[in-house]
């Protein structure tokens, strides 16, 4: 097994929460009135999933080898964010029977957990039992992302598009890593197919675009991220795609056509630190230093590891004459820069 440190942050930047959001747990409570009461088969397809597991964990108690019972709470405690007890209820269903579902649950937990090592092992043994199930090679691929080792997360990638051609997320994933390699005329074509496999992904659409923008094609790259746009309304995926109009403005100095775009960001995506810091660098900008500074103080309070933003806030206190508080920044600065092994790409925006 690879050792992974987890600790780079240009890749958790990118991997982390989309594999949060778009990880398939896998569908244990679709299960049969033979395994599970019409009453409990009632409360799963409704998510009662409280008074669920009252009723799982009474029938385990007289029942301890139903791994069933024990697969559900994994699953019930997963989406509740309940990771530990997740974990020791898919080892549980372990014990009693190996399954795929079993080791995806547990690989999911540790993951959760940042044991990334964990996670990759549980992966490694179900890989070898149930070697044609696509799932897995997606989990351990975002594994590898999540650790730093982006070439073995493009092998596993490679594999789950294999065994699942038709899954525009196995080419998602593939595209975006092969992107962070730094091949992006090949990342193109992968991130292409996927859009042509979904194409009201906005995911789909603003990877798809970064590429477009990344290989000189700016006018399709601008059409991609709209589309993305168009396609979210107001749900918080329009962050991504509304920060990469924005900062395409920046680039060229249009700090007044940037504004509007940031400003939707933060809007949509209020809890996401990083759409507050180009918001504040765009009004600072602009000369609006109150403004700034309100947004980067919400930048720093909802992200103090990121040395870009107290950079920033240093220099807003500093123009506004506020040469304590500048100084106070200046400090953080230095010290969380000494703890940053890589620099994300100001032009690209992970999905958070």
């Amino acid at each position: 097994m690879l050792i992974l440190a987890g600790k780079n942050r240009l890749i958790r930047a990118v991997c982390l929460a989309i594999a949060i959001a778009l990880i398939r747990l896998p569908a244990v409570t679709q299960v049969s009135q033979s395994q599970v009461s019409p009453r409990l088969q009632e409360l799963l397809k409704a998510r009662q999933f409280t008074e669920a597991e009252q009723i799982i964990r009474a029938q385990l108690t007289s029942s301890p080898e139903w791994e069933t019972g024990h697969l559900l709470l994994a699953q019930i405690y997963t989406q509740a964010g309940k990771y530990d007890l997740a974990e020791q209820s898919a080892a549980a269903a372990v014990r009693v029977r190996e399954s795929a579902d079993g080791y995806m649950l547990l690989a999911v937990a540790t993951m959760r957990l940042t044991r990334l090592n964990d996670s990759i092992g549980w992966l490694e043994k179900a890989a070898r039992r149930y070697p044609d199930y696509p799932e897995i090679y997606r989990l351990l691929g975002l594994d590898y992302a999540l650790g730093g080792a982006l070439r073995e997360a493009e092998t596993a990638f490679r594999k789950a598009v294999q065994l699942a051609p038709d899954s525009w997320e196995h080419y998602y994933f593939l595209g975006r890593t092969v992107f962070e390699l730094g091949r992006a005329d090949e990342a193109l074509p992968v991130l292409e197919r996927a859009v042509r496999l979904n194409d009201a992904s906005v995911k789909a659409w603003t990877a798809l675009g970064q590429v477009q923008e990344r290989v000189g094609t700016d006018a399709a790259a601008e059409a991609s991220y709209r589309k993305a746009v168009e396609l979210c309304g107001d749900g918080p995926e329009c962050a991504w795609p509304l920060l990469q109009i924005g900062y395409r403005y920046s680039k060229q100095a249009k700090f007044s056509d940037a504004l509007p775009y940031f400003r939707r960001a933060v809007q949509v995506r209020p809890a996401w630190a990083r759409t507050h810091f180009y918001l504040a660098k765009t009004m600072a900008e602009l000369n609006d230093l109150a403004g700034a500074r309100a947004e980067l103080e919400q930048a720093t309070s909802l992200d103090d590891s990121q040395s870009e933003y107290h950079y920033q806030l240093a220099h807003v206190y500093r123009r506004l004459g506020n040469s304590r508080n500048a100084d106070i920044e200046f400090a953080r600065f230095r010290s969380t820069l000494q703890g940053e092994s890589h620099r994300a790409h100001s032009a690209e925006f992970a999905q958070p």
